[in-house]
């Protein structure tokens, strides 16, 4: 068995113990779909297991919903099984490459320096929870994988009595010769909430809606292509906070910036070998005739028509874009690429 690149993608949306979430598995579903794309993670989809609440049978009750521990335990049994396979097979007791982690949900941190995402089971009184960095943390020290990536997109709320629950995969230190990185990136600091909001037409949390706007192509370099890990946590830290309201941005409870570890550097993405794809978006104009534009992440304005038309076509790479009409408003949208089917997104904005 070769060694691969692995990922785990949890979204969740249903609490039946807590308040239920609107853009948690809308979010795991854009990562997944990064993650596993040929223009993307590259991760081969045997190997990327999305565990999202409404892939599951609905439940009344707390105690049966899911993704649950059991779930998230089957996907880390899997990669320690491909590292005592890939030792076997004299390639070294590390599971793949890459691990790519992604979650999406209610939060938690008992302390300042440890946080964790609530699974669908979990209520008021029953912390049952993933504690996510110590997961990367194990999983990196002990040398599974040459690269650990961790996206957090969780509040980091305080729960009285509640505490992480410790990976079960037995600690140990990654060979000497190893080379080892990872890049770590959460929503939130501590005691601070993580904000989902609607982006263009579904509800988003903030910061992946940032995550996949970097990672698609607007935190790279322009001219090459090229994605490093000093480039992705410049445009989170600089482009979160432009998705907020101003009383959000008032309020001091509301994550403004991430919490980026501190990264090791290195190239998450190579320089583009071919040109940027491009997908259609026509644009809806109520009364045509004002000045229009299109802003991308940066609110620099790249398209600009006057007079306005009715229906206005363009092309644009992936990410999040706002159009202003004069007169007549603004309205953030996104262009998320090809959908599950291969067949270009299309994408229709009306104001």
């Amino acid at each position: 068995m070769a060694v691969a690149d692995y990922a785990l993608v949890v979204g969740i949306n249903t609490y039946p113990g807590l308040t239920s979430l609107e853009g948690a598995e809308n979010d795991a579903r854009d990562f997944y779909a990064w993650v596993t794309s040929p223009d993307g993670g590259k991760v081969d989809k045997l190997n990327a297991t999305p565990l999202v609440s409404s892939d599951f049978a609905p439940s009344a009750t707390a105690e049966n919903a899911k993704p649950a521990t059991q779930e998230i335990e089957a996907f880390f049994t899997k990669i320690d099984n491909a590292a005592e396979a890939n030792n076997k097979a004299g390639l070294g007791l590390k599971a793949g490459n890459r691990l790519w982690l992604f979650f999406s949900g209610h939060g938690f941190a008992p302390s300042l320096d440890r946080s964790g995402v609530l699974l669908a089971n979990a209520t008021a009184n029953r912390i049952h929870n993933v504690a996510a960095m110590l997961w990367a943390d194990r999983l990196y020290e002990g040398g599974w994988f040459d690269e650990v990536f961790l996206f957090q997109d969780a509040c980091k709320s305080p729960i009285v009595g509640g505490d992480l629950i410790l990976p079960f995969l037995r600690k140990r230190n990654a060979p000497l010769g190893q080379q080892r990185r990872r890049f770590y990136a959460f929503s939130a600091k501590n005691r601070q909430i993580s904000k989902e909001l609607p982006v263009g037409p579904r509800v988003r949390g903030i910061f992946t809606a940032t995550l996949m706007d970097a990672l698609s192509g607007n935190a790279r370099d322009p001219a090459t292509g090229r994605l490093t890990t000093a480039q992705l946590k410049a445009y989170l830290q600089d482009n979160m906070r432009k998705l907020l309201s101003s009383a959000d941005l008032a309020n001091d409870e509301v994550a403004k910036m991430p919490e980026i570890l501190d990264p090791d550097p290195f190239e998450i993405l190579p320089a583009a070998s071919q040109p940027v794809a491009k997908f259609p978006v026509t644009i809806v104009i109520s009364r045509p005739g004002p000045p229009a534009h299109i802003e991308d992440s940066t609110f620099a304005t790249i398209i600009s028509v006057n007079p306005s038309p009715g229906s206005w076509q363009n092309a644009l790479p992936r990410g999040l874009y706002k159009v202003v009409v004069d007169d007549l408003g603004e309205k953030l949208f996104q262009v998320s690429g090809p959908a599950s089917s291969g067949i270009a997104e299309v994408i229709n904005v009306a104001i």
